[in-house]
Formats: C-alpha cells, structure tokens, sequence
C-alpha cells in the first residue's frame, strides 16, 4: 500500500485536467502547473479559463479572438516547469520494467547513475569490479527515487546527446559543450562556465525564493492582523452586548421588544467588518496561492542539479517573479473595518425607568431615539449629522436612512466638522 507521502508526491506530479502525468508542464500566472495540451485545450474550449485549482484568471481579458494559432502562441509564452518535467520523466523511466542490459530475459535489480546502464546481481558485481567502472554509483532500483535519478544525470547537449555541456551561452542562452562552442558558437563574446553560470542563476533563485518567502511571511502577518480586529470588535461587541443586556434587565416588562431589536443590532455590528475581513482575507490568500505556487516552481528549479534546467528556469522566471505582487496591501476599495461600540447611557436608562409608563411599542431604532428625546423636553438632536441620517420633529427625531452603519451615534454636545472623535466607555 502507497504511504502518504508516497501519493502526495504523485499527486504533486499530476496534471489536474488530464489527471496524468505532467507532459510539457507550463506554469501558470498563479504558479499551478497545467501540461501544454491540457492548457492549450483548456483555453481554446473557454476564453474565460480560469485555474482548476484555485480559479485565478489565467488570461486577463480573457484568451485572444485571433484563433488557434494566436493561443498556442499565447501557450508557448508561459514558462515551463523544467525541473518539475525532468522529475517526471525520471519517474517514467523508473516505473518501466528493467532488464539486463547484459544478460538476455533478466530483470534488472540496480541502475549504475553513471552510465545509465541496468544489471542483474550477478552483473551488477562485475561491473563493480571492473577498472572503469569500478568507481560509478550503482544504486537499487527498488530504492531509487526520482529526485536521484535527475540529479544524477549531467547535463547533455542537444546536438552531441553524447557530450556533457560545460559552458554556457549567455548570446543564446544555452547550454553547450565543448564542440559546440567551438563549432556553433564561436562568433558568441563571453562563454561562461556552466558550473559558474549555475552557481549565478540558483543565487538568482535563492534571492526569488527569499522575496516569495517574504511576501508570505507578510501576508499572513496581515491576515492574522484582520482576524485580530475582528476578534477584538467581536469582543467589544460583546462586552457592549452583555452590558445593555444587563440595562435591558431593568426594562424587561415594557422593553422586551427593543431587546430583540438590541440582539439584531449587535449581529449586525459585526456583520460589516467580519465580511470586509473575510473579502480580505480571500485577495490575500489568492495572492498568498501565487507566491506559494511560484515558490514551489523556484524551489524545483533551485534544488535542479542539472545546470541547463536551473539557467533556463531563472531566465523565464525571474520577470515573472519581479512582477508579482509579494505585499500584503488590500486593495484600494477594500471595505473599512470599523471600530463599533453599542452602549446605553445609565442616566438614559434612569429616565427611561421614570417615564416608562408613557413610553409606547418600540419596535425601531428610530423608535427608541424619539422616545428618549421626548422625555426631555430639552433634548433635540444637532444639525451636524451624518448623511445616512434625517432629522424631523424639530430635530426631536432621528431616523437612518441606510443600514450602512447599522447604528445612530448620539454625543452631548454638538460635534465639529473635519474633527475626528473617539468614543469613550467611561
């Protein structure tokens, strides 16, 4: 039976349309990875195409209305996962049934990573004893993991399969041997060496991963900060709560309404900021899914100890890591979580408790308010007021015209324009 980790990793390496293995992996703007065909067949049957994974638009605006041939174009434009296809490929040839590469009609038990070749027990000892060979690294097939594989093999060039590439083009960006160099790329100013050119480009993939890590960090420093607001104002909501239950216990037998009202208020406190928090938390987390997604394709690349799959994969990634966006900034039309404190004066209460008999039905917050200013004759709310709110009444009556705020603030003296207060629970 396949451990956990055994079929993580396999699900790791499947494509979540087709559900094989990747084939041509292409990384998407959000860092999921989606086999070329898949994701070529993805936006021709769909325009609109968005992830499978995490639903982010693949294509802003959707795909061009040019045809097949300007989405395949669209298509090749997207990095490849390189190291992740290089794992695949790794995994392939070891789920293959292996025979010895000397004796006829034997499986094979071990794999020498030098030479690529496969052996029997009994040939695995001589190729051991051999002068040669007697230096290469055999390793059990049974044991043998893909990461091992992929590391284990050099890099080879393209035109010379049987050449090992040891310098680097910077002109065409390509990893070359020795023939090459000498032949193709002659004319080309500034061959690196391979070794050195790797060493460069996983720096590069050190300092992408460090800033994906950063972003991260950040973004859940500022979704913890939102759960923190929200868990204060749902305890300032509940102090306030608990506190006017205790006033409405006074006024149990004629307010037993406005208590139900009371109830509904306080719900509705919170409802604001806990759906603002909650829109916050989901654009963060998007952008979270995009670091950590990236993240992943730059670690593959970066743990690569093939040199062509590092240099190439830092060519195509690193201006797609340099646009992303690693802050942890809500966007600009982000809802506001506000600061809500429900509370009733104790000298309201007392006149409420004295004149209570005259008081009618309460069945709305307007309801409540017209009441306690009528039992001051005095008492008139200031034309300095809010716009969600109208005055009637000679100003003895206040209604809200929006559930915007859910809530009438009331003050004892008149506030100023263009000062900011803060409500005190004293």
């Amino acid at each position: 039976m396949a451990t956990a980790s055994v079929i993580e990793e396999a699900n790791e390496r499947e494509c979540s349309v087709c559900h094989e293995e990747f084939r041509e992996p292409k990384v998407l703007p959000c860092g999921h990875l989606l086999c070329r065909h898949c994701l070529l067949s993805w936006l021709q049957s769909q325009p609109q195409a968005h992830c499978p994974l995490c639903r982010c638009v693949i294509v802003e605006g959707g795909a061009e209305q040019g045809g097949a041939s300007s989405v395949e174009v669209m298509v090749e434009g997207f990095p490849t996962d390189l190291a992740m296809a290089a794992l695949v490929e790794a995994q392939r040839l070891l789920s293959k049934d292996h025979s010895c590469c000397v004796c006829e009609d034997v499986s094979a038990t071990s794999l020498c990573l030098h030479c690529g070749d496969t052996f029997c027990k009994a040939c695995k000892k001589a190729h051991s004893k051999m002068s040669v060979s007697k230096h290469h690294r055999v390793e059990d097939l049974a044991s043998l993991t893909a990461e091992q594989l992929t590391a284990s093999r050099p890099s080879t060039c393209a035109a010379h399969p049987e050449e090992t590439c040891k310098l680097f083009c910077p002109s065409h960006g390509l990893s070359v041997c020795v023939l090459c160099a000498s032949s193709k790329h002659r004319g080309c100013p500034q061959l690196k060496d391979l070794q050195e050119k790797t060493e460069e480009a996983r720096a590069l993939l050190a300092e992408m991963a460090a800033r994906l890590s950063a972003g991260e960090a950040e973004i859940d420093r500022a979704i913890s900060e939102l759960e923190r607001h929200l868990q204060d104002t749902e305890t300032r909501t509940k102090k306030s709560v608990a506190q006017m239950e205790a006033d409405l216990d006074r006024l149990q037998a004629a307010l037993n309404a406005c208590r139900r009202r009371i109830g509904q208020l306080a719900e509705g406190a919170t409802s604001d900021d806990r759906e603002a928090v909650q829109d916050g938390k989901n654009f963060l987390l998007q952008k979270r899914s995009k670091l950590t997604s990236h993240k992943a394709v730059i670690e593959r690349a970066k743990g690569s100890k093939k040199g062509d799959v590092v240099n190439d994969m830092m060519s195509s990634m690193e201006q797609r890591i340099q646009e992303l966006d690693c802050s942890a900034t809500l966007p600009a039309n982000a809802k506001v979580i506000s600061k809500v404190s429900l509370a009733i004066d104790p000298g309201v209460v007392t006149r409420i408790e004295q004149d209570l008999a005259q008081l009618g039905q309460v069945n709305t917050v307007p309801a409540v308010f017209t009441a306690l200013s009528n039992l001051q004759g005095s008492f008139s709310f200031h034309d300095n007021h809010g716009i969600n709110v109208v005055l009637s009444n000679n100003n003895q009556t206040a209604e809200r015209t929006r559930d915007h705020a859910f809530a009438i603030v009331v003050s004892r003296d008149p506030m100023q324009i263009g000062v900011l207060y803060e409500k005190f629970n004293g």
